[in-house]
C-alpha cells in the first residue's frame, strides 16, 4: 500500500505538468485555446445576465416580457451549445485537435453570437434599468449631485458614484457606509480582483423600513449575480466566483425607489476565499501552470461525487486531472482521476466522507491547455421504490389503499419535500398525496379512484421524481425506479346466464358486461330463481359505459311487468358496460338479473361456414355441407 501510495505521489508532477508534445506546438495550441476560453468566459456572462433581466421583468410585475425573455435567452442558450458540440475522435490528441479544429471552424458564429446576445442585452437596460444602460451619461447625473452638496443638508458618502465610470474603488474585509438619498440615486462600486481567485461574497444590509437592491456586474455591462428580493429591512447578498485580473461593479439601488436622507445602508465585501460548496458549480478558466486548489467540508455524512463537466454548461470537453487530498500539505492523497469512463476527457471521483470532514481538491488540465470546466461536488443521492406493484383495494372500485414507500440513499430529504415529489403515469384518477416520514423516507398515498380498472387496464413504469431543490447537495433531480398498479376485474355478468341476486336495503350492485356481439340488447329483473312464489321486488337498472357511472346510456324504474325493471339498449361487440342494481327509494333487492342478445347471432364453423343462425338462445336456421363445401341442406326451425 505504501509503495502504491508513493508512486502516485511520484505521478503527481507529471499529472499537473503534462508533456507528451512539443514545447513549440503546446504553446501554438495554448495560445489558440486562449481565443476560445475567452469566447466562453463572455458568453457564459451574456447568459447570466438575461437571467437578470428576466428576474427585472418579474419583479416589476411584467410576467408576459419576462416570458419573452426566458424565451428568447433559451433558444440563443441552445444555439450556443450547438455550436459546441465537437465531434469525437479516437485518442486524446486526435479529440482534441478535432475539438479545436471545430470550434475555430464556428468563430464567426459564435462572435454573431455574441453581438446578438449585445443586442438583445442592450436593448433590455435601455428597457427595464434605462439608468444602468450605455446612454445614461454620467453628466447627465451631476447637476442632481451638485444641488445636494450645496445645500449641505444631505451627507451621502463617496458621491458622485452614480455610474460605473464614477463608481468608488472598495476592498475586501471593509464595512461601507452609505445612502440612496432620493428615489433615483444608485450608486457604484469598483473592485479589482488582482491575483485573487476564489468566491467573494457581497453583503447588502438594509435600512430597517427601506428595500434596496443589489446588483454584481462584470465590464462593461454583463450581470454575475445580483439580489432583488422583496423585502423591508433584509439583508441582500451575492457570492460569485472572482476572476484574476478583472474589474467587478457593485450597483446599490432600489426598485421601489425607497431612499433615506438620513439611514444609512452597509456593504461589505467578504474575503476571497477558494471554497467548493455542496451543489454550488465552479465554472474554472485559468492559462496552463495554474492549478486552483478548493477546500470542501462535508456537511453530512455520505458519498460525495466530485466531478468535472463543460465549462458554463455549455462548453466543448475538455481534459481535466482531478486530485483530491485529506491535508492542505498535500501529504495524505485520497484519489486522482483522470477520465471517468474511457474516452470521457472529464473527471470524476466518489468519496465517502464524515460530517465536517475537509478534502482539498485539485483540478489540472491533461494537456497542457489550461483549465477549462466546470468543477461540482454532488451528494451521490438515489431514490429507491419499495414495492414494484401496488394493488388495487378489496372494494373492487378503482381505489387504492397499498401505499408506496420511498428511501433516500446518501441524503436528506428537506422538510418541505411533499412540495417536490411529481409522480408520472399515474393511472388517470388516481393523485399522489406525499408524507414526510424521516429524513430519508418518505410515503406515497393514492386518493380518489382510477377511472378504469379492470384488469387489462394495469400500468407499468410510474415513477416518483423528487426535485433536486429537495434534497440538499444533489444537482439533478431524483427519478425513483418505475413500478405499477394492478388492477382486479370488475364482477361480471355474461349473456344468457341469469343470476339471482340479493342486496340490502340501501345497497347496490355494480355488475361489468361485455357484449359479445354489436346489437339490441335486454337487461331485466324478475323473480328470483324464476319463480313466482319468490315475490315481486321493486328494482331500479342503471347502464353507464365507466364504473364510475359519470357516462350514463339507460336508466330503468319500473319496465313491462312493475316493479321490475327493463333496459333495452344497442351496445357495441367487446366493449365493456356497466350494469347498476339497486332497490328503488333505497329499499332492499330479492330479483334476478339476465342479458339477453336480441338481435340474431350468426355462427360459424373453423372453415368460416355459416352453420345456424340464432336469437335469443334458440336456433332458427341451421346448414349443412358437404366435403367440398357445399350446402347439401338448410333447416328452417319454427
Amino acid at each position: 500500500m505504501k509503495s502504491k501510495l508513493a508512486c502516485l505521489l511520484l505521478l503527481l508532477p507529471i499529472l499537473f505538468s503534462f508533456t507528451g508534445m512539443p514545447d513549440v506546438l503546446a504553446k501554438a495550441e495554448e495560445g489558440a485555446f486562449d481565443g476560445i476560453y475567452q469566447t466562453d468566459r463572455q458568453l457564459l456572462n451574456q447568459q447570466n445576465t438575461m437571467k437578470f433581466f428576466e428576474s427585472v421583468a418579474r419583479k416589476k410585475g411584467d410576467e408576459k416580457l419576462a416570458q419573452q425573455i426566458a424565451t428568447k435567452a433559451a433558444a440563443l442558450a441552445e444555439k450556443n451549445k450547438a455550436l459546441h458540440v465537437a465531434p469525437k475522435a479516437a485518442g486524446r490528441m486526435a479529440q482534441r485537435a478535432a475539438i479545436m479544429k471545430h470550434l475555430h471552424g464556428q468563430k464567426g458564429k459564435l462572435e454573431q453570437l455574441q453581438a446578438d446576445y449585445e443586442q438583445q442585452i442592450a436593448a433590455y437596460w435601455k428597457l427595464l434599468l434605462p439608468s444602468f444602460s450605455a446612454e445614461a451619461a454620467p453628466s447627465s447625473l451631476l447637476p442632481r449631485m451638485a444641488a445636494f452638496t450645496a445645500t449641505g443638508a444631505v451627507v451621502d458618502p463617496f458621491e458622485p458614484n452614480d455610474s460605473e465610470s464614477q463608481s468608488y474603488p472598495i476592498t475586501v474585509g471593509n464595512l461601507y457606509d452609505s445612502k440612496l438619498s432620493s428615489s433615483t440615486d444608485q450608486d457604484f462600486y469598483q473592485f479589482q480582483s488582482g491575483t485573487l481567485t476564489g468566491s467573494l461574497t457581497v453583503t447588502l444590509t438594509n435600512p430597517a423600513d427601506k428595500d434596496y437592491d443589489l446588483i454584481v456586474m462584470e465590464a462593461p455591462s454583463n450581470v454575475v449575480g445580483f439580489s432583488i428580493y422583496e423585502k423591508l429591512g433584509g439583508t441582500e447578498t451575492v457570492t460569485f466566483q472572482v476572476k484574476p485580473n478583472t474589474t467587478y461593479y457593485i450597483g446599490v439601488f432600489s426598485f421601489n425607489r425607497h431612499f433615506s436622507t438620513t439611514d444609512y445602508y452597509h456593504l461589505s465585501l467578504s474575503k476571497v476565499t477558494a471554497v467548493l460548496s455542496l451543489a454550488s458549480p465552479i465554472d474554472i478558466s485559468l492559462p496552463v501552470g495554474e492549478v486552483p486548489a478548493y477546500r470542501f467540508t462535508a456537511p453530512v455524512n455520505g458519498t460525495y461525487r466530485f466531478f468535472t463537466s463543460p465549462y458554463g454548461g455549455f462548453g466543448a470537453p475538455f481534459d481535466t486531472i482531478l486530485v483530491i487530498f485529506a491535508d492542505e500539505q498535500m501529504r495524505q492523497l485520497v484519489g486522482f482521476n483522470d477520465e471517468a469512463q474511457d474516452g470521457l476527457l472529464f473527471s470524476e471521483m466518489k468519496v465517502p466522507m464524515t460530517q465536517g470532514e475537509t478534502y482539498f481538491v485539485y483540478v489540472s488540465d491533461g494537456q497542457e491547455t489550461g483549465v477549462h470546466a466546470r468543477l461540482t461536488v454532488a451528494l451521490d443521492a438515489s431514490a429507491k421504490a419499495a414495492s414494484p406493484v401496488i394493488h388495487e383495494s378489496a372494494a373492487n372500485d378503482g381505489s387504492i389503499e397499498e401505499t408506496q414507500v420511498i428511501s433516500l440513499s446518501n441524503g436528506t430529504f428537506a422538510t418541505d419535500v411533499a412540495n417536490g415529489v411529481t409522480v408520472k403515469g399515474l393511472p388517470a384518477g388516481l393523485t399522489p398525496v406525499i408524507t414526510r416520514n424521516s429524513d430519508t423516507q418518505i410515503t406515497l398515498k393514492f386518493a380518489g379512484k382510477a377511472v378504469n380498472h379492470e384488469s387489462k387496464h394495469h400500468v407499468e413504469g410510474v415513477t416518483a421524481t423528487i426535485s433536486k431543490d429537495k434534497v440538499p447537495g444533489a444537482v439533478a433531480d431524483l427519478v425513483t425506479n418505475p413500478f405499477g398498479f394492478v388492477f382486479t376485474d370488475t364482477d361480471g355478468i355474461v349473456v344468457s346466464t341469469p343470476q339471482d341476486m340479493n342486496l340490502g336495503a340501501g345497497q347496490s350492485k355494480i355488475l361489468k358486461l361485455t357484449a359479445p356481439f354489436s346489437g339490441p340488447y335486454e337487461i331485466a329483473t324478475t323473480y328470483y330463481g324464476g319463480a313466482a312464489g319468490e315475490g315481486t321486488s321493486n328494482t331500479v337498472l342503471g347502464l353507464y359505459e365507466d364504473y364510475g357511472q359519470t357516462r350514463q346510456l339507460a336508466f330503468n324504474d319500473d319496465g313491462d311487468h312493475p316493479p321490475f325493471s327493463r333496459l333495452t339498449p344497442s351496445l357495441k361487440s367487446g366493449q365493456d358496460y356497466y350494469i347498476v342494481l339497486s332497490g328503488a327509494g333505497g329499499g332492499s333487492v330479492h330479483a334476478r338479473l339476465s342479458v339477453r342478445y336480441l338481435g340474431v347471432e350468426y355462427v360459424y364453423n373453423a372453415k368460416g361456414q355459416l352453420i345456424s343462425t340464432r336469437q335469443n338462445g334458440k336456433v332458427l336456421t341451421e346448414w349443412q355441407y358437404d366435403g367440398n363445401g357445399n350446402v347439401i341442406r338448410k333447416i328452417v326451425h319454427e
